[in-house]
């Protein structure tokens, strides 16, 4: 991933913004705060243009035929969640129910990611690790950018800690429990 900073027409200051696969030859239209990154670009499969917005605390995405009209979605998205009186609650329709803290709006569909305590399940440590989680330690383990970590620490305070104690724990449950052999379905 890189990290860019881009001009937004109609303002007089650069904005951070993150490009995943992107068309560096875009910019972005909308009004977005001041301390939000975005990042566009186009999905593995199906190849579809997308445009994806962090506001603090939360996650926007907005798909469509071209990066400039998934940005628009993703806009209108982000002003319906700031219209809204939200009603939170923890599970996500058609979707299973959230135990990270995870909220979802049952008004505007507005998603928040630390809005709860986190839901622990007894004997949860005591397994051996995902796919994803091994997938994941991988990553937490793996060579950071300062400059990314800075901006994240900054814009998340506690992030950092955050992350050493997510690895601290899967390390340990790795050593003890080991992985989960890959699934093969017939």
């Amino acid at each position: 991933m890189r990290i860019a900073a881009h001009h937004i027409p109609g303002t007089s200051e650069n904005r951070l913004s993150s490009m995943l696969h992107s068309n560096p030859d875009y910019t972005p239209t909308c009004a977005w705060p001041e301390d939000c990154t975005v990042q566009w670009g186009h999905g593995i499969i199906p190849a579809v243009p997308f445009f994806e917005a962090f506001p603090t605390g939360t996650f926007i995405r907005g798909e469509g035929a071209t990066i400039a009209e998934a940005e628009q979605k993703a806009f209108e998205k982000y002003q319906r969640d700031r219209a809204c009186d939200h009603l939170w609650g923890r599970h996500r329709p058609n979707h299973s129910t959230y135990t990270n803290g995870a909220a979802f709006c049952r008004k505007c569909g507005g998603f928040r990611g630390s809005m709860f305590r986190e839901v622990v399940i007894l004997g949860h440590w005591r397994t051996p690790l995902s796919r994803w989680e091994s997938d994941w330690l991988a990553e937490l383990e793996g060579p950071r950018d300062p400059d990314f970590e800075v901006h994240m620490e900054r814009k998340y305070p506690g992030h950092a800690e955050s992350c050493r104690k997510s690895r601290r724990l899967l390390r340990i449950r790795k050593n003890l429990f080991g992985v989960e052999e890959a699934r093969i379905f017939p």
